[in-house]
């Protein structure tokens, strides 16, 4: 087992707690007279019981000796410990007070009853932790496989562009490659971690002027952006709109293509809108019976990943919506 010191904290304090409350109920019945029995007792009964060998054992089980051990054996001797601290507790208070009674049998019932109840309620914390960490290790492998499912995808259509304009016109080959080299580095170094939505509408700026060499005014982008969002303050997924924007590209035959690209602010969550003026979605993909394609199904998933959710509908062309929560940068 292995705690942080907030963890160590609140586990302090949750071991104390379970001493003062049975403990609290017998002090009220207890004289003024008593208090001295209560100022000596409350100090041996956490160190030598509570907190004493269920930190001591904490230490012992970083060993290879002890961390090895069965989990079953590991909860044996915890309980030993207990038994072992509540005789000390025992001795103590019979040198302090001599009428004080708490005999062997007691000594091992408590032990028994309380080494279990604690060691189990460990174990179940414990597992609770690896299940957690289980779980955010299956979404990061998750993510990585969608953005580098992606990368490729992307490299290829930008590839094209570049290729269409080597012969008609090398100096702007030039700046675009510059341009694919900025989103490739960015992509590669961003699999991980969010990034600032201001990053993020920065690199998708640099992704539209590469489909704007290509496409010149065959393209027109509408960005519509809330006054009152700072996008600095917010993140988001890395590459979160460009697999959409290459989507409207690749499937809209009218020219010149309108690309309206929204975000604004709605209680909670962060809206993404990236309209166009296509002929729409299938009926069959925004029923959900075919795939919608491996770049929006990318986006789908990894939205979901992060806990948002994506709808695709049609409304004077495609328009897809991304909902994601409110994540604030550090």
């Amino acid at each position: 087992m292995k705690f942080n010191n907030k963890e160590k904290l609140f586990i302090s304090a949750l071991l104390v707690l379970l001493y003062l409350i049975p403990a609290g109920l017998e002090w009220m019945q207890f004289e003024r007279a008593n208090l001295s029995l209560i100022v000596i007792s409350l100090p041996i009964w956490l160190l030598f019981f509570f907190l004493g060998p269920f930190w001591l054992f904490y230490l012992l089980q970083k060993t290879k000796l002890i961390g090895n051990l069965n989990v079953f054996i590991q909860g044996f001797i915890y309980v030993l410990m207990m038994f072992v601290g509540a005789h000390i507790v025992s001795e103590l208070h019979v040198l302090a007070f001599a009428d004080y009674q708490f005999p062997l049998g007691e000594q091992l019932v408590s032990a028994l009853l309380w080494g279990v109840f604690i060691f189990a309620m460990t174990q179940m914390y414990l597992l609770y932790l690896r299940l957690v960490s289980e779980r955010k290790l299956k979404q990061e492998a998750q993510w990585m496989n969608l953005t580098n499912r992606l990368n490729p995808h992307f490299l290829f259509n930008s590839l094209n562009t570049i290729s269409a304009l080597m012969h008609s016109s090398p100096q702007k080959a030039d700046e675009v490659l510059h341009k694919l080299a900025d989103i490739l580095r960015y992509s590669v170094d961003q699999q991980k971690e969010w990034v600032s939505l201001e990053r993020e509408l920065s690199i998708c700026e640099t992704y539209l002027a590469i489909e704007k060499a290509r496409y010149t005014d065959n393209l027109i982008i509408n960005w519509q952006l809330d006054e009152a969002l700072k996008p600095a303050l917010y993140k988001v997924p890395p590459l979160l709109l460009q697999p959409l924007i290459e989507n409207v590209v690749k499937h809209v035959k009218s020219r010149p293509i309108e690309l309206m690209i929204g975000v604004h602010l709605e209680n909670d969550s962060l809206i993404f809108l990236v309209r166009d003026n296509g002929n729409g979605f299938a009926e069959s993909v925004l029923s959900a019976k075919t795939p919608a394609g491996q770049g929006l199904d990318i986006v789908r998933k990894r939205v979901a990943i992060a806990g948002g959710f994506m709808q695709l509908s049609n409304q004077g062309g495609a328009v897809c919506k991304i909902s994601l929560p409110l994540q604030s940068c550090a």
